[in-house]
């Protein structure tokens, strides 16, 4: 697939790199981001192989999974990450983090924003979903600042340092927009 780029007023969203190894690892081995995110903190292997999996996507022709960096424009600086996977024709789900350094700053709901439009008016979404543990209420605000709606709890449906975690699915439809 040709590789997607997409811009808001303060970011560039585009396809992950494995430049961008040093930069994500620095921030997924942070265990608040970790667990918020609904992993454990990985090594730096771990994330080059999954930053590797992540660019050979891009090459299929209709990737599963869409992994973007988020950089901030004008410093042309890494602060988060963005994927879209579709789970079946049609059917999206998203998931994001951004830099802890950058948090309260509203990048993440900007970046979701632009992935989410791209999804309906050109990805052929009909249906985008994410979920979030029940105790992000950042990540929460998120989802609801785009007007998806809570569907319900996912109950011990991560494990995170050790621990069955419950998560909120929330859902948008295209007739939601």
């Amino acid at each position: 697939m040709r590789a997607i780029m997409l811009a808001t007023r303060r970011l560039e969203l585009r396809p992950v790199r494995m430049a961008d190894a040093a930069a994500f690892f620095d921030h997924a081995r942070i265990p608040e981001v970790a667990k918020n995110a609904g992993f454990l903190p990985n090594s730096i292997s771990e994330t080059k192989a999954y930053l590797r999996r992540s660019v050979s996507e891009w090459r299929q022709r209709r990737p599963e999974r869409m992994t973007f960096s988020i950089i901030l424009k004008g410093q042309r600086r890494w602060i988060g990450s963005i994927e879209l996977r579709w789970l079946n024709p049609g059917i999206g789900e998203i998931g994001f983090f951004i830099h802890h350094n950058q948090w309260g700053k509203g990048f993440a709901t900007e970046a979701a924003s632009a992935v989410v439009r791209w999804a309906f008016a050109k990805g052929k979404a009909h249906r985008l979903q994410g979920s979030c543990w029940t105790k992000n209420a950042a990540s929460i605000r998120v989802m609801k600042k785009l007007g998806f709606r809570k569907e319900g709890i996912l109950r011990g449906y991560a494990k995170v340092v050790k621990q069955l975690q419950d998560d909120i699915l929330f859902g948008k439809t295209i007739a939601d927009r």
